[in-house]
């Protein structure tokens, strides 16, 4: 085999997982993973099985060897391109929460609820103050109570603290419930709202389209 033949069998399999990664955006990290764990084992796999041969009639085969070399350059981009393109995602859709951080004039949750630990943030309070001025959350004592579903809730919360976001898919025409990393402050959410499984009914959506009018939530993070 040329090197020629082997450059075009590593280009076809590269924009084919390139092609794939297009049309199913919603799995583009795991194919691009997939891709890359592929190329790096399967190139160490033939070499140690004796199947590839680096080596020829005690020479160096320049074929092999770059078509070694070719595959492993491949398996790191796909790998720098999968976690690029997340990275470029997250702050994309962090670009419309950051101004309400730092907006001073942003109004406060009501005196008669203590946002306190993990729950007292610039972001919760800005937010809170919003659903409750849209009619999402009614003050009660020292607590909230939670006008629409429990998914919608968990979804709001998601976004505030964990970093979630909405991702269209334009393939299926819908938008995904896209999973942040930070941690899910499920107890103290369900004390604050008077509510139980807050957590759990977001775990049940990981990865599933946002509940309904999460429009409506969404528009509490722009500006």
């Amino acid at each position: 085999m040329t090197i020629t033949q082997i450059f075009l069998l590593l280009v076809c399999a590269f924009v084919l997982a390139l092609v794939l990664s297009t049309l199913f955006k919603r799995y583009h990290r795991i194919i691009m993973w997939s891709a890359a764990i592929v190329f790096f084992i399967g190139t160490l796999l033939l070499i140690g099985l004796g199947i590839i041969d680096p080596v020829k009639d005690n020479r160096p085969d320049p074929v092999v060897i770059t078509g070694i070399f070719t595959a492993l350059v491949l398996s790191g981009l796909f790998a720098y391109g999968a976690e690029k393109l997340r990275i470029k995602l997250r702050e994309k859709n962090q670009q419309t929460v950051q101004p309400i951080d730092n907006h001073s004039e942003c109004p406060d949750s009501p005196k008669g609820v203590v946002l306190s630990g993990r729950l007292d943030t610039s972001l919760a309070r800005t937010i809170f103050a919003k659903a409750i001025e849209a009619g999402y959350i009614e003050e009660v004592g020292s607590h909230y109570s939670w006008k629409g579903t429990k998914a919608l809730l968990a979804y709001m919360c998601g976004r505030i603290y964990c970093g979630d976001y909405p991702e269209y898919s334009k393939y299926e025409q819908k938008t995904f419930w896209e999973f942040g990393n930070g941690l899910f402050p499920d107890v103290e959410l369900n004390a604050l709202f008077e509510q139980t499984g807050i957590g759990q009914s977001r775990q049940n959506r990981r990865d599933m389209p946002v509940p309904n009018n999460a429009g409506e939530i969404d528009k509490f993070f722009q500006k």
